[in-house]
């Protein structure tokens, strides 16, 4: 697989010389590019490239490499977490005369929270020529993976006080008034680390004077970083209207998630001017008038929809103007022309209703009959029912008297 690595960049590299008395490594002026150094011949170190160790899939990540400040051969760079190890790949040129003799090819292991120093030396490819050899350090180091600090924030369209350090955990955030959103751009000291983003509820007013003391933008203003990014911008939003403030919490989960740390943002915006109370989101401006189908409204600062979409002007919920082709009716715009088809409808609806209320009575009296009927037919059941089981015990008692009648004549017989 092609080593995926960090290209620098001819502005940005550093260009060697052996100066008159100087010794064997020291270096020479930056070069404005690499057609310049390539035109005076002086070797140097052209391309260098670090990755990590290849996954299972065969995929390696990006290791950003740093030129460290004042030395003109030193750079540095620093491993997630996850990453056990690396590789390092580099070029000299003019390539024709130039090489790159002494370097590690093999794959280097790190412990989390160690570092090692790799070295690189860039010699000519003839012998006896005057160019001397040098040597480039690259210092690596890997992360331990309990870091909650992050390695950069900024909002869209603010500046913080104080500026931003990794170091600080609270700030105000004083946002420009076009900006309708809070975009908080992140980017990890870790990749394995986790950003949440927790919004309180905003309140009314601002309580802290603004001071412009610096203004950030997306990205740090200067980055040191050559090639392809290690690491990865993320983005994080919410909602703040004009004159309002609010408290924004980001937790940093650490890579090993062993600890979590908290960064607090005050997030302060502006409100509009009094002869100009009310933001347009559209134009990203304040007005003292809204546009056709929108309302100032003083409990947000803004011009806010109206509930109708054909109303062109309205007062909160209540619409008192409408657009061409329609009229006001019962405080609703309406086609112009179908109002007498709106009337009939309404007029059957009224019917229904009273149809439905007038009947309800009779509906209910109905009912009543029905239970008096049914519990009447039940009585009258049950009464049938009790006579034919009686009618038995008279005969018996009947044929009882005759027996003993019966008897007694016998008896009195000579």
């Amino acid at each position: 697989m092609a080593a995926i690595g960090l290209r620098l960049a001819g502005c940005l590299l550093c260009a060697l010389r052996i100066a008159a008395g100087g010794n064997e490594f020291e270096a020479v002026t930056p070069r404005d590019n690499i057609q310049t150094a390539n035109a005076e011949g002086k070797c140097h170190l052209a391309n260098l490239f670090l990755h990590s160790l290849a996954d299972d899939d065969g995929a390696a990540q990006p290791i950003d490499v740093r030129p460290v400040a004042g030395q003109m051969q030193a750079f540095e760079a620093t491993l997630d977490y996850r990453m056990a190890g690396f590789h390092i790949q580099a070029t000299a040129t003019p390539r024709d005369a130039c090489q790159v003799s002494e370097m590690s090819t093999a794959a280097t292991m790190l412990d989390p929270g160690d570092s090692t120093l790799a070295e690189i030396y860039v010699t000519a490819k003839q012998e006896g020529t005057s160019f001397k050899t040098l040597r480039y350090l690259v210092n690596v180091s890997r992360l331990s993976g309990s870091e909650t600090e992050l390695g950069h924030v900024a909002v869209s369209g603010a500046y913080f006080v104080p500026g931003w350090k990794p170091e600080n955990k609270q700030y105000t955030a004083f946002l420009n008034l076009e900006e309708d959103l809070v975009k908080f751009n992140c980017i990890k000291l870790d990749n394995g680390q986790a950003v949440k983003m927790t919004a309180e509820v905003e309140y009314a007013g601002t309580h802290i004077q603004a001071r412009r003391l610096q203004t950030l933008s997306e990205a740090p203003s200067e980055s040191k970083t050559v090639g392809e990014a290690q690491r990865v911008n993320s983005m994080l939003m919410t909602t703040l209207d004009v004159g309002h403030s609010r408290v924004v919490q980001l937790q940093v989960t650490s890579a090993d998630r062993s600890r979590a740390g908290n960064y607090y943002f005050t997030v302060q915006r502006p409100p509009c001017a009094e002869e100009r109370r009310f933001f347009d989101g559209r134009s990203r401006m304040c007005t003292d008038i809204c546009n056709e189908g929108f309302y100032g409204s003083s409990a947000t600062g803004r011009c806010t929809r109206c509930l109708d979409s054909h109303c062109a002007v309205c007062e909160g919920r209540n619409c008192t103007l409408c657009f061409d082709k329609y009229e006001l009716q019962n405080g609703a715009c309406v086609l112009r022309g179908a109002g007498s088809g709106m009337a009939l409808v309404s007029q059957v609806e009224s019917g229904v209703a009273s149809y439905a209320q007038k009947h309800q009575t009779m509906m209910v009296i109905l009912g009543g009959a029905l239970c008096v009927i049914a519990s009447a037919c039940a009585a009258s059941v049950f009464c049938a029912q009790g006579s034919i089981k009686r009618r038995p015990r008279l005969l018996q008692e009947d044929e009882d008297e005759m027996q003993d009648f019966s008897y007694r004549e016998d008896s009195d017989r000579p």
